[in-house]
């Protein structure tokens, strides 16, 4: 089931850090439009001291009614003819209009009464119309747009400080050599067999529950850019069709997968009471198309110890698996990453082969495994290992299982608490507080902020060596080619 959340998700990542906007710049002395300058700095202000706001999509400095993506932000520096730039610009739009609701939503009733009070009571149709007005004027004036394009340049989530005083080019050789040796231990766990792979508790399957299969003769709309506008009923089905069956070594509760809440130590926790799967759709880039991504998370209560001093043990554990649509709606490549950025593992079809350049980079994408085949009524079953979390295997197979509820991830804005209320899952700076690795103080010369902390999406660094984000619109195409012809 796609929840209420589903349009909101929608808009915010397929449109597409600090909270309170910068000093705006006066474009007009026209009355309605200061005006609009005013509630965008009376909410950001109120929403800073009150309430919760996404750190990703990103904002963009100097145009508080617009935000972006590392997809969108790929868009800045390309000439675009004029139908094109208005699709660039509506997909800034509407990914900022999508966080403001998440913003609006958080505020309780007195803080959201005062700015009503002062600007109305529709604020969403407020804003929306304030963004239409404030675009048109950056239409108008190249030089707004020119500041547009040189802003909109999405950050690293690399600190080059923390290399220079690292010492990187020293320490990240033993790095180097420590990567090199777990993705060995991969390749080995994945050239077992099925029944060979170890099992220390019990296995179970958790599936979402079955539908309609998902019609491409339906087709599919696009905006001038050429990037897809699926419906929300498209939508739902292609992540009902594309789910996988998550199959987990389950040895205790923290291999149960469940919606994460906050304890009263305000440490994060999960309640796999009922299960639960959240998802998103993003989009990348390829051969000058751009393709629809699914993206499913299931969450576990912790990564417990396996000894003494483990530096990977924590509280919450996440994995993230996203499937690679290509223009025909067919699967062109899986890849996964648990939810600090780690462990990135690519699944390619016999459609794509690994460039030889990104076969010799210092960190090589790992590829344990090709991505199986699949017939009719088969789902692709995800074999996951106990405590790690590890993926272990993919193969096809009938599904089956206990049910996972479908879930926006929006909701994680909105993560209950033990007094019945709610908070977000993650810190302004896009780290779920609580959920901090040893590792961080071994890794911290690789410049990724506390490596191995459970993270938003948007603030996925992937590669130790060298730079890799798990968003980059051009990742896959860097990495991968067509094994022969373009593939659409």
């Amino acid at each position: 089931m796609i929840s209420r959340f589903m349009m909101v998700s929608a808009a915010l990542v397929l449109s597409g850090c600090m909270l309170t906007s910068p000093a705006l710049p006066v474009v007009t002395k026209n009355g309605a439009l200061d005006r609009c300058w005013e509630l965008y700095q009376d909410l950001d202000q109120t929403v800073a001291d009150h309430g919760v706001t996404p750190s990703r999509p990103e904002r963009i400095t100097g145009f508080p009614y617009l935000r972006m993506t590392r997809f969108l932000a790929s868009y800045s520096q390309q000439d675009l003819s004029n139908e094109a730039l208005q699709s660039w610009l509506k997909r800034l739009m509407d990914a900022d209009q999508a966080a403001r609701s998440v913003e609006l939503a958080s505020l309780e009733k007195s803080e959201k009464g005062w700015l009503s009070t002062r600007y109305g009571t529709d604020l969403t149709r407020l804003l929306e119309d304030c963004a239409h007005r404030l675009v048109a004027i950056g239409l108008a004036r190249p030089e707004r747009l020119a500041l547009l394009r040189e802003q909109a340049v999405a950050a690293s989530e690399y600190r080059l400080l923390n290399q220079v005083f690292g010492l990187y080019p020293l320490l990240s050789l033993p790095v180097r050599f420590g990567v090199n040796r777990y993705q060995k231990r991969v390749h080995a766990v994945f050239a077992q067999s099925l029944e060979m792979l170890p099992v220390q508790g019990q296995i179970r399957r958790f599936q979402m529950p079955p539908r309609d299969v998902y019609d491409a003769s339906d087709g599919m709309a696009y905006d001038a850019l050429g990037i897809p506008l699926p419906t929300t009923r498209q939508l739902e089905a292609l992540f009902a069709m594309h789910a996988p069956v998550w199959e987990i070594d389950v040895v205790d509760n923290y291999d149960l997968p469940g919606r994460p809440v906050w304890q009263t130590n305000n440490q994060p926790s999960v309640d796999y009471s009922t299960g639960l799967v959240y998802y998103y759709p993003s989009y990348t880039r390829w051969q000058g198309q751009a393709l629809l991504q699914l993206n499913y998370l299931i969450w576990f209560s912790e990564r417990p110890s396996t000894n003494i001093v483990d530096i990977f043990s924590g509280a919450l554990d996440g994995l993230l698996w996203r499937v690679t649509l290509d223009t025909a709606g067919n699967v062109m490549i899986y890849d996964s990453i648990h939810a600090c950025g780690c462990y990135h593992y690519f699944f390619p079809t016999a459609s794509l082969v690994l460039r030889a350049e990104a076969a010799e980079l210092p960190e090589p994408p790992l590829l344990p495994q090709s991505a199986p085949s699949l017939t009719i009524g088969q789902r692709l079953i995800i074999r996951i290992a106990s405590g790690s979390h590890y993926i272990q295997k993919l193969y096809a197979d009938m599904p089956s299982g206990r049910t996972l509820h479908g879930r926006s991830y929006q909701e994680l804005y909105f993560t209950p608490t033990r007094n019945k209320g709610h908070r977000s899952l993650f810190r302004p700076d896009g780290l779920i507080e609580g959920s901090a690795r040893l590792e961080r103080w071994l890794l911290w010369p690789m410049g990724v902020p506390s490596a191995g902390a459970m993270r938003e999406r948007g603030h996925h660094a992937t590669a130790f060596i060298g730079r890799r984000h798990f968003d980059d619109a051009a990742l896959l195409e860097s990495l991968f080619k067509p094994v022969s012809g373009p593939v659409y």
